[in-house]
Parts: structure tokens; sequence; C-alpha cells
């Protein structure tokens, strides 16, 4: 590992310089992967092929050097960027990319070169002679005329418009307009945005609409005010609790796909600072980026040669979408949008601030999450979404009960034998013939302020409905079965790392299964189950994952809750807590009490003896 790599996991990054310093560590040790039209990263594959990978491992670099040009910085890349940028329009050079097709992946590649011409002209147009701002014209032009998926892909035809418009081209004002119009209809209130009008809430909300929308409100709000005062509304209404999905480590709850990307997450608050949008007092927006990163370079999340991997915690293609090509997460270099602020700017001058104080449950209407936020986590509580399309991992990424910023979530292998399985915070369920279903589509979800629910049909005679109740550090699941066939059952709390660095024996200071409770605890932190309902029949037990499951620690354990069902109805409920070690342990379990009425309802009062979780539920 070269010393450009090193110098990005010792930079502290407390300056602009140094920020620009982390970037440039980042991007080195991409030139010894130079092709014609790009950089070739790897050989797997995505569902491109491999020259539109080589497209996109150049062109994700643009969302870090365009904004590092226009804020003064300096790079000593530039002549390679213009090669590949005049290889990659040219019809008659080896490296030519090709003219986009319909809801083709080279639309995705457009983005940052439209920013890049916006906001550093004098670097990626002024050098480009007559014949040559004619091909990229035509090269990025192709997104006007082609269908575009119905999702946040609408906003790069934006960025192009809003590119052309700067220089002084040709817009084509009716797709344009179709795009705008498709985003409006993403936008379900609450500065919540779906990812498409049928689709999914998801990390797409921040490092998505609310990014690309910061970027016009910045760039185009002179021209467009009303359209960019929207923009800046619906950011203002988000970012309060989105700030609450950060650890004070800079940690963040990874929810739904494009986890690959890992920084960009935090693009949302550098969009704000490029906007001049002030949502948060300066020091604790500078604080939530930086800590960030921080976390993530101190985290193994480049190969040996220092490309950036596809994998979340360390590289790990098993949890990786069908769309993660090796230059993939080059997409995360979003975050540094702020080097394109003046070092005078009051994001650079302020004192990095630790986040505001929050309140222990937040509850997220309009998607239905329920937020918790403790010194030991924060932990997300979901009625569970289910993509439209068919994508990998697509219940463990959006339908487990509960994630987890700090322990993270298990993907799976299989479906066959529970140890192949990612069940974390599912309840799994089996004919008894080693195959497990899990929660998956979802219907009827409703939420209140501390609670969510959902029900959910494994098979044509089996209905769940599910009630999640958080009460800070611990939550409650209320499951009520009505099943016609015999079912075996495992539910599991949130998984935890087996091993801390090197150890040949993982450092256990207590590790035990009981009758209706699991508890796995480590000297790093624990997690525990309980079964609540009377006379509860289920028993725990571990379950030691394959490995690579979990995206934060390739080695992992989860206490469970093992049971059966025969046909009939049945109602079962458990008590779920993960953190530091003495409290989990510790900490007396909070208990249920039920009372029929309107279903699918909850709330939660201070009992003489603790915490309890009051439960309607027909």
């Amino acid at each position: 590992m070269d010393t450009f790599t090193i110098s990005v996991t010792q930079n502290r990054l407390k300056t602009k310089e140094a920020l620009a310093e982390s970037l440039r560590g980042l991007l080195h040790p991409l030139k010894t992967h130079l092709v014609p039209g790009g950089y070739h990263l790897g050989n797997a594959a995505a569902h491109y092929g491999p020259a539109v990978a080589v497209l996109e491992s150049w062109s994700r670099t643009l969302w870090g050097i365009g904004p590092l040009y226009a804020g003064g910085g300096e790079y000593k890349g530039l002549d390679t960027d213009m090669r590949i940028l005049k290889q990659g329009i040219d019809p008659l050079s080896a490296g030519f990319w090709g003219i986009p097709g319909d809801r083709d992946q080279r639309h995705v590649e457009t983005a940052a070169l439209a920013l890049s011409l916006i906001i550093a002209r004098k670097h990626f147009w002024d050098p480009l002679d007559t014949k040559q701002r004619e091909q990229l014209y035509a090269w990025l032009a192709s997104i006007q005329k082609r269908k575009l998926p119905d999702s946040n892909w609408h906003f790069f035809r934006i960025l192009v418009c809003t590119a052309f418009r700067e220089l002084g081209l040709p817009v084509d004002e009716d797709a344009e307009a179709e795009s705008f119009d498709l985003i409006e209809s993403c936008y379900a209130g609450d500065g919540w945005y779906r990812d498409g009008p049928a689709g999914v809430y998801d990390f797409y909300n921040p490092f998505g609409f609310h990014f690309y929308g910061l970027v016009y409100a910045a760039v185009a709000g002179y021209r467009d005010p009303q359209r960019a005062a929207r923009y800046r509304y619906r950011a203002r209404l988000f970012a309060p609790g989105f700030a609450a999905w950060f650890r004070e480590d800079g940690t963040v709850v990874p929810y739904g796909r494009s986890l690959t990307y890992r920084f960009a997450a935090v693009s949302f608050f550098s969009a704000c600072a490029f906007a001049g949008l002030d949502i948060l007092p300066w020091g604790v927006l500078k604080g939530l980026v930086l800590r960030n990163l921080r976390r993530w370079f101190s985290l193994p999340i480049t190969d040996s040669g220092g490309l950036l991997s596809v994998g979340y915690g360390y590289p790990n293609q098993i949890m990786a979408d069908l769309y993660n090509a090796p230059g993939s997460p080059y997409w995360g270099l979003k975050a540094y949008l702020i080097l394109a602020l003046e070092a005078d700017h009051p994001f650079w001058k302020a004192e990095e601030l630790p986040l505001p104080d929050l309140p222990a449950v937040i509850g997220e209407k309009v998607p239905g999450f329920i937020l918790s936020h403790t010194k030991e986590d924060v932990q997300l509580l979901v009625p569970g979404q289910s993509p439209s399309f068919e994508m990998v991992h697509k219940a463990e990424k959006y339908a487990k009960f509960a994630y987890s910023a700090r322990f993270g979530f298990c993907v799976s292998h299989s479906t066959y034998t529970i140890e192949m399985t990612g069940c974390d915070s599912m309840l799994m369920l089996s004919e008894g013939d080693g195959y497990w279903r899990q929660r998956r589509e979802v219907r009827d979800c409703a939420s209140g302020t501390n609670w969510t629910s959902s029900l959910w049909e494994p098979w044509a005679d089996v209905r769940i409905s599910t009630v999640l109740v958080s009460l800070g550090a611990w939550h409650v699941r209320l499951h009520r079965i009505q099943s016609g066939r015999f079912l075996k059952a495992v539910e599991g709390g949130f998984g935890i790392p087996r091993y801390r660095g090197f150890e040949t024996v993982p450092e256990i200071r207590n590790t035990a299964a009981m009758n209706h409770e699991a508890l796995a605890v480590f000297t790093w932190g624990a997690s525990r189950i309980i079964a609540l309902e009377e006379d509860s029949a289920r028993t725990g037990a571990l379950i030691i994952p394959a490995p690579n499951l979990n995206i934060m620690e390739p080695l992992a354990v989860i206490p469970v809750l093992e049971g059966s069902l025969d046909p009939g109805i049945w109602i079962w409920a458990a008590a779920v807590r993960a953190g530091d070690t003495g409290p989990v342990e510790h900490d007396k379990a909070p208990y249920i009490r039920l009372t029929r009425g309107e279903p699918l309802s909850a709330d939660v009062y201070d009992a003489e003896d603790g915490k309890a979780a009051v439960i309607s539920f027909a």
C-alpha cells in the first residue's frame, strides 16, 4: 500500500486543504489503471458491459475533481482527465463511450460531468476546440431523447440541461419539463421523496433527490427562484431528522440499496453547505461531514492497491447490487462537494461541533420509520418496503425489523440452512425442509410516534401482523401469526462482531443461551433477545452466520429465539437490545401489556418498575 493511501488513513481532515489531500490520495492509485476512455479497475461485472464500467470508473472521480477545481484547489491529473474526455466523445477513438440508449447506465455518468462543466468550466469546457465541443454536446444531449427510469435518474437530465443553459447551448425544454414533473411526482411530503412515484424510501432521498435539488438551487436559482426555493425548503424539512441517523463517531444507519457508495450518505450535508443552506449551525454541519469521512477512512474500505472496494465496512462482493462495478464506490466522492466552497466560507471557518441533543425516539411519519438515538447506538425500525424490481438482497436491505449504525446487518448466501440466511432482526419461518422465508413484501403499513407496523404473508395461508415499538435502547416486537400449516421459527436479534483484530480465539467474557432468552456478550458489545409471551415455549440459541454476510464485520454471531407453531393463531412478543456490554447484560428488560382495541396501535408509558409497551392489538 503506497504512501498516498496511508496518508488518507492518517489524515485527520481538519482543514479544507487536508480534505483536498485526502481526495488526491483516493485518486492516486487510479493512475496505474488508465485505459482509453477511463479506468479499468477489475473484472467483476455489473449488469452493464466492461466498456461502460471503464467510463464509470473515470466519471465518478469528477464528483471530487470538479469541486476541487471550482474551489481553487490543485490536482496534477487534469491532462489525463481531458485526454479521457476527448477520447470518450470521439466516435473515431478506441476509447469512445458510444451513444447511450434508453435506460442506459451511461446516462447516470452524465451527472458528474454536467456538474463539472457548470462549476469548473474553465477546466473542462474552455480548453475544448469547436469540434470537441460539438461532440461533447451531442453525447450529453442523448439524455434528452432517451427513455429514463421513473426515478432519481431524471435529475441527471435536469443537470445536463442546466449545464447546457450555463454554456449557452440548446435545451430540449419538453424533455426538461418532463423530468421536472417526474421529480415532483416523487415528492411525498415532510422532506421525503420516493425513488419513483411508486418507489421506496432510502438513501436516494438524501444523496439523490436532495443532493441534486440543492445543486440545482445553488447554480440555477438566479433564473428559477421558485423551484430553487422549493428544493431548499424541502431540504430544511428533511435535515434535522436525517442528522439523527448519525452517531457521534460518524457512523450512520445503513439501510437500503447502494450502500457501497459509503460516504455518499453525508453528501446531503455537503450539498446544504454548497447551497448556503444553514439547516444546522455551521459547526454541527462541518462535524457531521468530517466525522463521517474520518470514520470511513479508519475502516478497511480499500483493496491492497488502494482502490475503493465494492462492499461496506470491508471489501465484500456478496452484498453488492447488480449495478455495482469496480468503479461504482467512487460515487461516494459526492461528499467532496464542499471543496467548491471558498476557504473563508462559514463552513470552513467554523469550529466542529457535536450533534445537538436529540430525542431518544423520533418518528418519521411519511416513510413510517422509527429512529432510536442513544449514546450506544442509532437504530431504525421499519414497517418494511419492497422495491418494484427484484434486486439482490431485497428483503435484507429493506424489510428487516431493525437496522443498526453500530452493528450493521446481514445479507444472505442462500435460503437453505439458517446459517446461510441473514436471520438477524428477522422472523424466519420454515416448513422443516431446511428452506427459510422472511418478511419480504408488506402491506397495510401504519405508524405512530414510537411504533410502526405491517402485514406480511410468507405463504398464502400464513398471515402475520407485526408491530415494532421503540423504547429507546430497547425495542419490542409483537407478531400475530395466523397459520394454516406447521412452521419452525427463528427470530433474530442484532448480529455483533465475533472478533476484534487478530485474536486466534475471540475475547469472550460471557456468552449464554437460555430458555426464552439469548445473549451474546463480548468486551466490545453485546446483543440480547428475550421472549415476552406468557408461558413461552421458545428457547434461546446463538447462530453463527456464514462469513461475510454482515456488512460491517466479516464474522458475526446472532442471538436468536427458536420455536415452532402448529396451525392456528399465535401471538409472540420479544424485547431486543444491542449496544454496550454492561447495559445490555444488566438493564431490566421491558415488558408488554396487551389490550383489546383498535388494531396496530401502540404507546409507551413510565411504569413503576420500568418502561412498558402498551399495545392494542385486535
